[in-house]
């Protein structure tokens, strides 16, 4: 009996350890799931700080718009002062006459308009003084008027230059806020994105011998995120296309472009991806090929070719960003000087085939 329930348990206890993921397996289907994870969270939190980057371009725009603004406003103050310092001296002016006008209609009073009526000697007379008088207080009522008018003429000035400053002083406050808002959340963003950059970089070796097992299986496979960028900031000697190969003067296929420049120079990598060679090849010298991803079930490569091997930089396994550096330009293999050959290379197989990079840039 005792015998046939230790069997039991111990035939139980071999089923139970073998549906229990090894160590191995399971460290690399944690690591990566975290690696994707990071990678979405990267991935999101680069677009936020893309789209908040593309608002605070907008209100600078906005805060220079409205000191231009400004600007012209004070330069059109300036001109309106010239005239305003003119109404000013009307002002004056008919400010004087007006008193002088009070001060005489104060010491004759409205008798003294009367008495110069009784005292005509004829109608007509009267008529004519009546007239005089007349035209005196009309005088004085345009004297009034004018005064009015000068003084209104300096306000409104006044008023809609101030009111144009206030507008505008106001959509730079406005602007300057957001724009410090959104600062204050790129730099949030920057941060939670170095605390992910610095998971990566804990995790380096790791990574590099998950994504080496997922090469080895065939499994390695992630979406391209393009466009690719330029891999040298050197001056392009040779472009995609057929052309009569310099040494054995056949018509060849040249499968990419050529980027001349003096031994050393550095190579970025053309996009994010994952280094898949990193070896010695017969022509290309020493071979460098990076995987960026699959678009519309086709996988898609970059090649860098002519380096040296004590250049390289990166080894198969290792993630790389766009513009990493990754070698230097080299003079190794079949070359005719220093430069570097650089492929796309699009579709499934060991060697997919060539096409123009720069319909990928």
């Amino acid at each position: 009996m005792l015998k046939k329930t230790w069997i039991a348990m111990t035939l139980a206890m071999f089923l139970f350890v073998s549906v229990i993921p090894s160590p191995e397996v399971r460290a690399e289907r944690i690591t990566r799931e975290k690696l994707d994870d990071i990678r979405n969270k990267k991935d999101n939190i680069l677009e936020v700080i893309a789209e908040k980057d593309k608002n605070v371009k907008k209100e600078i725009e906005k805060i220079n718009k409205a000191k231009e603004m400004i600007k012209n406003i004070e330069e059109e103050v300036a001109k309106v002062e010239v005239k305003l310092d003119q109404a000013e001296k009307e002002f004056q002016v008919y400010d004087v006459r007006f008193k002088k006008r009070i001060r005489k209609l104060y010491q004759h009073g409205e008798m003294g308009h009367m008495a110069i009526l009784l005292s005509a000697d004829s109608f007509s007379q009267f008529l004519f003084r009546f007239e005089v008088i007349r035209v005196i207080v009309k005088e004085d009522y345009n004297l009034l008027k004018h005064r009015k008018d000068a003084k209104e003429k300096i306000e409104k000035e006044l008023q809609r230059f101030e009111k144009l400053r206030e507008k505008q002083n106001k959509e730079v406050a406005k602007s300057q806020k957001i724009y410090q808002k959104l600062m204050e959340e790129i730099k949030k963003s920057n941060e939670k994105l170095k605390k992910l950059e610095e998971i990566e970089e804990l995790h380096e070796e790791e990574i590099i011998q998950v994504n080496l097992a997922h090469l080895r299986s065939g499994t390695l496979k992630f979406p391209y995120r393009g466009p690719l960028r330029r891999p040298a900031n050197l001056r392009q000697t040779s472009p995609y296309g057929y052309r009569i190969h310099p040494i054995f003067g056949t018509r060849k296929l040249h499968a990419g472009i050529d980027y001349a420049g003096p031994v050393g120079a550095p190579i970025f990598s053309a996009g994010n991806g994952v280094v898949v060679e990193s070896r010695p090849s017969q022509g290309y010298g020493w071979l460098i090929t990076i995987y960026h991803g699959d678009r519309n079930g086709q996988r898609i490569y970059t090649r860098y070719a002519h380096s040296y091997p004590h250049q390289v930089k990166v080894r198969v396994g290792q993630e790389v960003t766009a513009g990493q550096h990754i070698a230097a330009v080299g003079n190794n293999g079949n070359s005719t000087g220093p430069h570097l050959h650089f492929e796309v290379r699009v579709g499934n197989g060991s060697l997919p085939p060539a096409v123009n990079p720069e319909l990928y840039f």
